[in-house]
């Protein structure tokens, strides 16, 4: 297979035009052919979907779409790109944009990269690396970022290395990214989880990779270390050492501006009370940073502290679903959090999952908006906040801790039913012992629907959100234990926590 960054000699009529549109470097005239042939690719209505897979899920499909491309002849949308490197600001956005459309598909999983991408930020790169010993190209593609983040976009293929389970794990795995500036030396940190895509046709995989700011660099010339590659698979983790260099003049184009909204807006959500202390709103996201009263850290008797899951942050991963192409995606058919901007619904970025605050803090992470005046924080059906400092908070309906338990119960799989008479006889037996054995305040709400021959015993939530069950080690064992317990069913608890 040829490889798809080699020079291909082509003849064209604008080898004619006047020298002061002709490509000046050697890597423009690879990039206007490579341009040449992806045009003439484009140019059916469909393109062929592949099958992918990847570790947490986030393989893809490529989109069936129309272009536009095949109204113009290729003369002129040479033109068009070789008069938008001259004029236009940043130089190469358009010509990437024409090059390679994954970072701004559904492929991409971070909608923040595919609407700035889409939207012209971003300093292109168009820097090639061959790493000889594992017979990998990588081409960087793109560098973005704000006073949070930096994104870096790159593919990386291979004619003889399957590298369907490589990845550049820098959340959890074995890379990292190193930047070098003169003496300087130090290892960023992630932001998220990052982005993936596999094309299993080409052998190909986009990453979108997340790192902090960088910008403090603007105009400097940096070097990006990429360090090892994390490999997942039925074995488990492993680490394939190597570094990807990547040197460039950091430039203005790459950079956008962050814009702090400071509200300080109550609202309360089933019991709890919460403050939106600000609003964050970029090219990349739009950050709501809220403070609560089951934010706080906690801290065991013996001073250890720990987090636990706000029942906001049960809301936000309520509407979350892991698809087998598209990585992190919204189920439309469940409620959850969203922004509302210019009438348009802005969906959570699920991947910047792990981005923590300050202490007693939650930040829930969205795509970026359309008009940062018109936007409304939605939670679940019934509680809307806009997110402006005069805006007034609508609230449809009270707090159902019904609802809340139902969703809590259909996200771990089961489905609550109602006690009958006799259950309940058996309850109350059961109960005059219970505090005996296991001194907590709880009550039981129900049972659960359709489990009978399963492992479960007996399923318990919290109010702060966290459901829990007890397994036996085989459906058998579990009915055996029910019996000793005089129950007749798998009792749901409430604990009063």
């Amino acid at each position: 297979m040829k490889n798809r960054y080699e020079d291909t000699e082509l003849d064209h009529p604008l080898k004619e035009l006047n020298s002061d549109f002709m490509w000046k470097t050697s890597k423009k005239q690879e990039l206007k052919k490579r341009i040449l042939m992806d045009i003439e690719n484009l140019e059916s209505n469909e393109r062929i979907k592949y099958a992918t897979n990847s570790k947490k899920g986030n393989g893809s499909t490529f989109n069936k779409r129309s272009t536009f491309y095949k109204r113009f002849s290729l003369a002129i949308v040479v033109c068009l790109v070789i008069v938008s490197t001259l004029f236009f600001t940043p130089a190469l956005a358009v010509i990437q944009d024409v090059y390679d459309k994954i970072f701004s598909s559904e492929h991409i999983d971070d909608t923040g990269v595919r609407t700035a991408v889409n939207q012209g930020y971003g300093q292109a790169l168009d820097q090639s690396f061959y790493d000889k010993k594992h017979d990998i190209t990588v081409h960087f593609e793109m560098v973005l970022m704000d006073d949070k983040e930096t994104k870096l976009l790159l593919t990386y293929q291979s004619e003889k290395t399957d590298i369907q389970n490589y990845y550049l794990d820098i959340f959890e795995g074995d890379t990292s990214i190193n930047l070098v500036v003169g003496d300087e030396r130090k290892k960023l940190k992630n932001v998220g989880w990052g982005s993936r895509y596999y094309d299993r046709k080409e052998n190909k995989v986009a990453e979108a990779i997340s790192f902090e700011s960088i910008k403090e660099y603007e105009g400097q010339n940096i070097t990006l270390e990429i360090e090892n590659l994390t490999i997942y698979d039925d074995n488990g983790s492993s680490k394939v050492p190597t570094i990807w260099p990547l040197s460039f003049t950091l430039d203005q184009s790459a950079i956008s501006k962050r814009e702090t909204v400071e509200l300080n807006k109550n609202f309360s959500f089933r019991g709890e009370t919460y403050k939106i202390k600000k609003v964050e709103f970029s090219a990349l996201e739009t950050r709501v940073v809220v403070t609560g009263s089951d934010t706080k850290v906690q801290t065991t008797e013996d001073g250890m502290q720990y987090k636990v899951m706000s029942k906001l942050e049960h809301q936000l991963l309520n509407a979350r679903k892991i698809d087998g192409n598209y990585g992190y995606i919204v189920d439309d058919n469940k409620s959850g959090v969203f922004l509302k901007s210019a009438s348009e619904k802005v969906a959570p970025i699920f991947s910047k999952g792990e981005v923590e605050g300050a202490k007693d803090e939650y930040i829930m992470i969205f795509g970026p908006v359309k008009d940062r005046q018109d936007s409304i924080l939605e939670v679940g059906d019934d509680l809307k906040i806009p997110l402006t400092k005069d805006g007034k908070i609508e609230k449809q309906a009270e707090d159902s801790e019904k609802v809340y338990i139902d969703e809590l119960l259909a996200e771990n799989g089961f489905t609550a039913a109602p006690l009958t008479d006799d259950e309940m006889k058996e309850i109350d037996l059961y109960l005059e012992t219970f505090p005996k054995d296991f001194p907590i305040d709880r009550t039981v709400i129900g049972k659960v629907k359709n489990h009978e021959n399963s492992k479960v015993i007996e399923v318990t939530i919290q109010r702060s959100g966290i459901l829990s069950e007890i397994q036996a080690s085989n459906p058998e064992e579990a009915e055996k234990v029910r019996k000793e317990r005089g129950f007749s069913f798998i009792p749901i608890f409430l604990n009063h926590d």
